[in-house]
């Protein structure tokens, strides 16, 4: 359960539009989320239930939301193998995923998710592995803004180990975009295609440091098809009182804009530290920026405090700084601050 204030929620630069539109709200939030787990000696099925229910003392800011997600999950294993078959559907705040994934000021709308997949892994020697992946994945937006779509693809990785403490893995990635309507005149059911080729290495840097780099190209588009290079490092650490994470990243990732798929690099920081054993506080930063079509960035700086009050009740305090832009507009700027009461119980 939480409590937000919220100043410029939806990051409208200083001289555009009127005082109004880059007022202030506050969001009454409650999170209920259920999971259930069942296992067996060869297989395991989880179940989630979910919603994200808020409401907004000005509704020209930010609109009331009910978000409900649901997803199912089933494992079985073999002596060698395992396979693993998922299905999901969930609803978001398209102001909150674009500007995560992309650095983008959307309008205050809604999207629905629906993903089916199957995994299969199966291990070859002692030393190497390989996996099969196949999804479907359909997105609707309630605005004309941006455009429904349906995703298929599949991927084959390879896996080989050169250590005890470093492995490689080597990804083949396909996928096909189909668009639905048109966004601004642009051509209805258009096809889009997705290819990739990607090697990764990880390694266990110490007993509490791990390493992770990856290298590789992306050709993606419909009329215009180009070869992109992608990549990413990611650092993480675990002390006994700090926690840290360091990671950038370049992808190409689909999206609801007539390109169908998008070009962006994300980076972000973010360090962990027990004040006390039942207080800890952590402080983050991070930027996403969109490399093709619209250009756009956005950067986040966070501090969250939480405080277990008992084994099922914790307290958490959090202060949001937001800066985004589009194009040459200049950078529009928001806060937030955040109150919340989180209750756990982890058995009945």
């Amino acid at each position: 359960m939480e409590v937000v204030h919220v100043s410029n929620p939806n990051l409208v630069p200083q001289g555009v539009g009127d005082d109004s539109s880059r007022g202030s709200t506050t969001l009454f939030r409650i999170h209920p989320q259920y999971t259930l787990q069942m296992a067996g000696e060869a297989s395991r099925t989880e179940l989630s239930l979910g919603a994200q229910i808020e409401r907004s003392s000005d509704t020209a800011l930010s609109a009331n939301r009910n978000l409900p997600s649901v997803g199912v999950l089933w494992e079985g294993r073999g002596p060698t193998s395992v396979i693993q078959l998922r299905a999901s559907l969930a609803e978001a705040s398209t102001r909150e995923t674009e500007f995560a994934d992309f650095g983008r000021v959307a309008l205050d709308s809604t999207q629905r998710t629906g993903s089916v997949g199957a995994t299969w892994s199966r291990e070859l020697t002692p030393n190497t592995g390989l996996e099969l992946a196949a999804f479907h994945t359909r997105v609707k937006y309630d605005t004309s803004t941006a455009r429904d779509y349906q995703e298929t693809g599949g991927s084959a990785v390879y896996r080989w180990q050169v250590s005890e403490n470093s492995r490689y893995a080597l990804t083949a990635s396909t996928a096909r975009q189909q668009q639905e309507g048109s966004v601004g005149g642009g051509v209805s059911n258009n096809r889009v295609s997705r290819t990739g080729l990607v090697l990764g290495y990880e390694s266990e840097l110490s007993e509490r440091v791990t390493l992770a780099i990856n290298v590789g190209g992306v050709r993606a588009g419909s009329l215009e098809k180009r070869t992109r290079s992608v990549g990413g490092i990611r650092l993480t650490g675990e002390g006994e009182r700090l926690t840290y994470t360091l990671e950038w990243g370049v992808d190409v990732t689909a999206d609801g804009t007539a390109r169908g798929y998008t070009r962006a690099d994300n980076i972000g920081v973010s360090l962990g530290y027990t004040l006390t054993a039942a207080t800890s506080l952590t402080l983050g930063a991070s930027r996403a920026r969109a490399l093709s079509g619209e250009r756009s960035q956005g950067s986040l700086l966070y501090a969250q405090i939480r405080s277990e009050l008992s084994p099922f009740w914790a307290a958490t305090a959090g202060l949001e700084h937001r800066r985004a832009r589009t194009g040459s507009v200049p950078f529009a700027r928001g806060h937030s601050v955040t109150l919340g009461l989180v209750y756990t119980h982890p058995d009945f």
